[in-house]
């Protein structure tokens, strides 16, 4: 399809010829009149003296319409250098912006899609009269291996060690409970996990303060001693696993949450709040975009805990119903 301003480029390339022609017959004009106006200035015959001055400053003025010409229809090449520089610069940063672009679509469509599994989800699980502890766990487990699936695009999440883990809060135990966990060494995921108390680690913190948790490099030195675990907690692999961080609080209301969502990586700055400034803006941009998707998440769980919860089915009616 022809753009609208080809026509404008059909105007100007025979314009362009013509003026190198006119600065061709100007230039050869007004040399030859200079030239014969000062040699008839010498000539004893009345009318060639007459007409010399006229013929000589008519030849000027050829050459001097030739120079206007040339200043503003031709260009020098150091100009034509620099504006190319200029250009070059300015296709640098549309591809950069782009580039932005793409990738904040991609976040916003995995956001999306993300958003429709849990959905799909939480359908299932309102289609359920009862639901028993085995079935929770099945659905707590695809939750999260519906954010490990879509980690890479969404949290840029690629080979590094990463950490997705639902906590439940248990009442009687009073005590912060993984129900669901993918880890990216899968016999990680199968060991026993650790119980935390309200207002310990960052999962503790998360529940306590009832609000997102997000750390760029929870390895900082004000914020270590923070967020670290108890003695009886700790593991010396914490430091190495767990350097970025997002915790976020799962609740239906926020003045009562009912557990925590956990999303880490061995790398730095996987994670951002609004007051972070590593990297450069797009990056930032699209860590502060993951961290609002997290949230949207932590909210959509927190849906399907309190379904699940309110149609659970306990242990002595699940083995009454077996007999």
């Amino acid at each position: 399809m022809t753009r609208s301003n080809d026509y404008l480029f059909d105007w100007i390339r025979p314009l362009a010829k013509t003026l190198k022609i006119l600065r061709l017959v100007f230039t050869g004009l007004g040399v030859v009149l200079i030239a014969v106006g000062q040699v008839w200035m010498d000539y004893d015959k009345s009318w060639q003296a007459d007409w010399s001055n006229l013929i000589f400053w008519m030849g000027v003025l050829a050459v001097c319409f030739t120079g206007v010409l040339l200043v503003f229809f031709e260009r020098d090449s150091v100009s034509v250098l620099l504006d190319l520089k200029g250009s070059e610069e300015l296709v640098v940063q549309q591809q950069d912006y782009i580039s932005y672009l793409s990738k904040r679509e991609s976040i916003l469509l995995t956001w999306q899609t993300v958003t429709k599994l849990l959905s799909e989800l939480l359908d299932q699980a309102l289609t359920e009269p009862e639901i028993s502890r085995e079935k929770q766990e099945m659905m707590m487990l695809s939750t999260v291996e519906i954010l490990a699936d879509y980690k890479l695009t969404l949290l840029q999440i690629a080979d590094e060690y990463c950490n997705i883990s639902i906590y439940e809060y248990r009442d009687d135990e009073n005590l912060l409970v993984c129900v669901a966990c993918y880890r990216s060494r899968p016999s990680d995921a199968r060991e026993k996990h650790r119980k935390w108390k309200v207002g310990e680690g960052h999962v503790g913190k998360a529940f306590e303060l009832q609000r997102e948790l997000i750390c760029g490099d929870a390895s900082a030195p004000d914020v270590k001693p923070w967020i670290s675990a108890s003695p009886e907690n700790f593991d010396e692999n914490d430091d190495v696993r767990y350097v970025s961080l997002a915790a976020l609080p799962i609740a239906v209301s926020a003045e009562e949450p009912i557990g925590v969502l956990i999303v880490t990586s061995s790398e730095a700055m996987r994670f951002a709040n609004s007051g972070e400034d590593h990297g450069d803006e797009d990056e930032q941009e699209a860590r502060r975009l993951a961290a609002a998707a997290l949230q949207d998440f932590a909210a959509q769980i927190a849906q399907i805990m309190s379904v699940c919860t309110s149609r659970a089915v306990e242990p002595s009616e699940e083995s009454a119903d077996e007999r």
